[in-house]
């Protein structure tokens, strides 16, 4: 494709459709045996969404490659009638009743790492972080798999972008001043190998305890400390904003 951009200036490359052979990458990754990992949490009134993420992702999300999904939510039961694909299994894991939804958020990066070198290491090769709230319209496939993976912003393609993508000052260590980045990574879909998401979500969390302790709050929360860390250790590989389009555009 020449009407995108499909490499960095530190050549990674940015994924595109059509930038890609499906067919050819499903045959190389089969041969490496691998499980990958995906991470969502569904507190309070995201809980409404369970469902249909869980029914996109089993059927769109790596198709016939075995895929752990985790799970974290306050109503447990509401996944008790879901039905998973062979390859696929999910992992229900309950949040402490009464958390509120604003708290998980804020604590999730945490809540990750620790899982990571708990469990989620021992289990899987690769984990991706995905909003509870996504609907998978297509297939999400092997082209996603690298070390450390980031989605661009579908914002960084719309007018109102200056609004969205920068701190306006440094209120937090977090704060990327504009012209600092490339680009603006969404923290709504992220993730690698193991081992590297266990040093992304480590810092972010520390980052953000560091904001607690000092009374400060990045304006996009855990968002803007993803940035912060993708910043100073770059991707291996980006996604367009067609992986995670916000339908407010």
């Amino acid at each position: 494709r020449r009407d995108v951009l499909v490499l960095t200036p530190w050549l990674a490359p940015i994924v595109w459709e059509g930038t890609f052979n499906r067919d050819i990458l499903n045959a190389q990754y089969l041969q490496k045996n691998v499980v990958t990992g995906v991470v969502t949490f569904a507190v309070e009134k995201y809980c409404f969404f369970i469902e249909g993420f869980m029914r996109s992702a089993n059927k769109y999300f790596l198709a016939g490659h075995q895929v752990n999904f985790y799970l974290f939510t306050d109503h447990p039961e509401k996944t008790s009638h879901l039905q998973m694909a062979p390859e696929n299994q999910l992992f229900v894991i309950p949040v402490q009743n009464g958390s509120r939804w604003q708290d998980i958020s804020r604590s999730r990066m945490d809540i990750i790492s620790s899982h990571i070198h708990r469990q989620f290491q021992h289990e899987v090769d690769y984990l991706y972080s995905v909003d509870i709230d996504v609907q998978l319209l297509a297939h999400v496939g092997v082209e996603i798999i690298d070390a450390l993976v980031a989605t661009i912003s579908s914002w960084q393609l719309s007018p109102q972008h200056q609004n969205k993508a920068c701190e306006t000052g440094p209120v937090s260590p977090a704060a990327i001043l504009e012209g600092q980045g490339h680009f603006h990574y969404t923290a709504s879909f992220y993730g690698g190998s193991v081992s590297e998401v266990y040093k992304l979500t480590r810092a972010c969390s520390a980052g953000r305890l560091q904001d607690t302790e000092s009374a400060r709050e990045a304006r996009w929360h855990h968002e803007s400390h993803l940035n912060q860390y993708l910043l100073h250790h770059r991707p291996t590989r980006l996604l367009s904003p067609e992986y995670y389009w916000d339908t407010e555009l």
